[in-house]
């Protein structure tokens, strides 16, 4: 950064630019002047609040935080001093990559060839999203939000000039987006206004449509988004501190009187006022805790903060399950996330109080409320807190995990038998939902022969590079796979894999290399038996030590003769008929449930609760 810029020099610097346009400025400034030194000098010293020198320099835009001041006495001559300055574009509508170095653009050039008229405006959309400009950066960031949110039109309500003139010219390209200085809402019936005050960020992620479908319960007057901090804890409009999953839980309970939220969606007509979490905001600051005592009752709290200790008759502990997959939705792409989302509703119903953490939120402040730390163990180590009772369940990637890791916790269980021995902790296999996965599934008949969903992972996955050595018409279903991978889908919902595995010929399966030696059986080989499938593996170690009796309905290769033999001719050639394989299913339902492993976890926790000193 230069020496700061005196006003002299300034002077100089707006003088000899073409970015200072007398005619332009002197109609801001309500004056005539003598000559371009004095209209620079008045730019310089005497420039009316929110005036531009040039109708393609914004200051506003350039600098929303006034940067500048803390260098030189205006922006201009702090953008024309610095070299690196003048690589930032001065207007939203300037791309100095096609125009080169502005000034020398504007020696041969007409403004008006940049300064195009805004399109014409759509406003047909059947929802209105009305947001009062407080924060110019922040204004921007929605213009462009809402241009690419399908069935939205866009009202920017700002009353000061600057950022009327920056946000026209955001928006000049946006039809379905304007600014205004009344919004003048006059909503039809059927019309949809969503108003945004206060602090509020945009999020990466669709938010609208589950915010209007709430509007069409009975009763439902209003509807109100979840309000996340940038760190994924909520920032309102209750429940402030807490994971996600408190007001999850609350979401059913109309919100009080006194909650005023910065984001309300109406259709003119009266009604309570409802809490949708499924749709989320990130807002710049916490919300007042509005709830009222019996609010609180209501929602399973004995205090603000403060958690019932007895749910449906049962000690109820408070649970974080921390995982390392990231809190914005894109995470629940994450096979983590779904285990521990399975686990966790085991829990609820054994009565616990459960959260999942994540990285961004393993340091929420409402975590001083845990009994129970459990870590699902993935790529990082995670440092257990000092004042929970801590589990560590080993589920993946043994390799990382060190005998110091192990000891830092209070518990440490593994998904496999023999890894487990060895390290003298207790083992405990992955397991399946059977709320997802059972027996009962439909099964297609126009299923698919032979079946692998997986991610490529970056390599060819043991089952679809022995499938094509051996000529096995396999369908694939999964991410990241070359070209010449047959993929039918990339992604399968999870309430559609089951019905999926259950209507395959055979269903293949394998894993990482060091977990296929270690012993760690994947939750997919619980999952495909649970349905009652054929499942083809790769040899794992364990198997029968995970599995018991259920082992014996498992087919596995080791060679490219064995894996074609298998999957050659009819598969119930190979594999037993569908009554032993009703039997199976039903003894991994039993045994290798959810449900079981969380009364596994829970006693254990209850112990190690009760002996803490």
């Amino acid at each position: 950064m230069p020496p700061r810029t005196s006003e002299t020099e300034a002077v100089a610097l707006v003088a000899a630019s073409p970015l200072l346009d007398v005619e332009w400025y002197a109609a801001q400034a309500g004056r005539a002047f003598g000559s371009r030194a004095e209209a620079a000098e008045h730019w310089v010293r005497g420039r009316p609040e929110g005036a531009t020198p040039h109708p393609l320099f914004e200051p506003a835009w350039l600098y929303p935080r006034g940067r500048w001041s803390r260098h030189a006495p205006d922006p201009l001559s702090f953008w024309l001093a610095d070299p690196a300055e003048r690589e930032r574009p001065p207007h939203p509508l300037i791309d100095l990559a096609a125009t080169g170095p502005l000034e020398d653009w504007l020696r041969t050039h007409d403004p008006a060839e940049l300064l195009r008229p805004p399109r014409e405006r759509d406003t047909s959309a059947p929802t209105v999203v009305v947001v009062d400009v407080d924060d110019l950066p922040r204004a921007v960031q929605w213009a462009r939000h809402l241009a690419g949110t399908d069935g939205v039109a866009g009202r920017l309500v700002t009353t000061d000039p600057a950022a009327t003139r920056v946000l026209t010219a955001v928006v000049a390209d946006l039809p379905t987006t304007r600014v205004v200085a009344d919004p003048g809402l006059q909503p039809e019936p059927a019309e949809v206004v969503v108003e945004v005050r206060g602090a509020v960020r945009p999020p990466r992620w669709p938010w609208v449509a589950d915010l209007v479908a709430a509007l069409d319960a009975d009763g439902v007057g209003a509807a109100v988004p979840l309000l996340l901090r940038p760190d994924h804890t909520v920032a309102g409009p209750v429940l402030v501190g807490h994971p996600v999953a408190d007001v999850e839980r609350a979401a059913h309970l109309p919100l009080p009187d006194a909650v005023e939220p910065p984001v309300r969606a109406t259709r003119g007509r009266p009604g309570v006022t409802t809490l949708v979490t499924a749709s989320r905001l990130v807002t710049g600051e916490d919300l007042p805790e509005a709830a009222d005592a019996a609010w609180w009752r209501a929602a399973g709290f004995e205090a603000p903060g403060r958690p019932l200790r007895v749910r449906e008759g049962r000690r109820a502990l408070r649970w974080s399950i921390d995982i390392a997959a990231p809190a914005a939705p894109r995470g629940r792409r994450w096979g983590d996330w779904h285990f521990a989302s399975s686990l966790a509703a085991a829990l609820e119903r054994q009565g616990q109080w459960v959260a999942i953490d994540h990285p961004e939120t393993r340091t929420r402040r409402t975590r001083d409320l845990d009994d129970v730390t459990l870590v699902l163990r993935g790529l990082e180590r995670v440092e257990p807190p000092a004042h929970t009772t801590n589990l560590l369940w080993v589920i993946s990637h043994p390799e990382l995990v060190t005998p110091e890791e192990l000891a830092a916790h209070d518990a440490a269980f593994a998904a496999s038998t023999t890894w487990a021995a060895r390290h003298g902790i207790e083992p405990l296999p992955q397991c399946t939902d059977p709320t997802r996965f059972h027996p009962d599934l439909p099964r297609r008949e126009d299923g698919p022969r032979a079946l692998f969903v997986g991610n490529s992972r970056g390599e060819l996955r043991a089952s679809v590079a022995a499938a094509r050595r051996t000529g096995l018409n396999l369908t694939v279903v999964g991410q990241g796979w070359p070209a010449d991978v047959p993929v039918a889908a990339d992604h399968v919902a999870n309430d559609a894999l089951g019905p999926l595995y259950a209507g395959a010929g055979v269903v293949l399966n394998d894993h990482w290399e060091d977990m296929r030696t270690e012993g760690f059986v994947s939750n997919r080989v619980f999952d495909v038996l649970a349905t009652g499938a054929r499942l083809l593996s790769d040899d794992v170690a364990g198997l029968e030590d995970a599995l018991g009796e259920a082992a014996g309905t498992v087919r596995v290769w080791r060679t490219d003769e064995e894996f074609r033999r298998l999957t050659a001719g009819e598969p119930d050639e190979h594999w037993p008929g569908a009554a032993a394989r009703r039997r199976t299913a039903e003894r991994v339902v039993a045994e290798h449930s959810f449900d079981a492993r969380a009364a596994t976890l829970l006693a254990r926790a209850l112990t190690l609760v009760d002996s803490r000193p």
